[in-house]
């Protein structure tokens, strides 16, 4: 005689597989409501230099929004390493369904490389209007409808710490990233990102200035090392 209860009875084992499938379902909507999250609303990146040292330094990780594409003056941007292309209607979807399958880590139908291989941190120095120029590794701005020039410190709210360090004897200030800038006033969709650490970071002085559909979201804090752990 069969002692398995659900072999026998037919309206018992429906009730089973229904709560299965319901536990599933449960399980699936959680997984689902967290990527959908941690793609569009909030997501993890690690920074893996030292451009922004000392305030983010290497091998830490932040919490970046892509929410937040319109940076005010002193906030941290990741920016990407590609041109935004202009896509159909079709290829928009596709791209969206890459981003949330891949966890941003595919981005389907890119063109342009704008810098290095992949996207970087960088600090929003200069915004659009703004007229800028680098003395030496000092930045002096002229905020769109001003007179006169200030440093970074003077025009921003934000506090945050810059490495300029004295270069080495002999260190020719034109290799790298450059000690001087001539003037350069910004367009309206320009920014102009500086890495914390002056003297080696890649970033505007090198590339231009950076275009706004470029910057991938706001990087809001620094979570690992939990030690670190600051709002940016």
């Amino acid at each position: 005689m069969e002692k398995n209860i659900y072999a026998i009875s037919y309206k018992l084992r429906r009730e089973l597989e229904r709560k299965i499938l319901s536990v599933l379902g449960i399980v699936l909507l959680f997984f689902l409501i967290v990527s959908l999250f941690l793609n569009f609303v909030l997501f993890p990146v690690a920074n893996k230099s030292d451009s922004m040292s000392p305030d983010i330094p290497t091998g830490s990780y932040e919490f970046v929004s892509p929410l937040s594409t319109n940076p005010e003056r002193g906030d941290v941007i990741l920016l990407s390493n590609y041109e935004k292309p202009n896509l159909n209607p079709v290829k928009r979807v596709l791209r969206l369904m890459a981003l949330f399958v891949s966890m941003r880590r595919w981005q389907p139908f890119e063109a342009k490389p704008v810098s290095g291989t992949r996207p970087v941190i960088r600090r929003v120095v200069g915004m659009p209007g703004d007229t800028i120029y680098i003395d030496h590794y000092v930045v002096f701005i002229k905020p769109a409808g001003q007179n006169h020039f200030l440093t970074e410190f003077e025009v921003t709210e934000s506090k945050y710490n810059a490495r300029i360090l004295v270069p080495p004897a002999l260190w020719d200030a034109d290799l790298g990233a450059k000690a001087s800038v001539e003037p350069i006033t910004l367009a309206s969709d320009e920014y102009f990102v500086l890495g914390d650490d002056r003297l080696t970071a890649s970033d505007s002085r090198i590339w231009g200035p950076v275009k706004q559909k470029n910057i991938i979201g706001r990087v809001l804090m620094l979570y690992f090392p939990f030690g670190k752990f600051k709002l940016l």
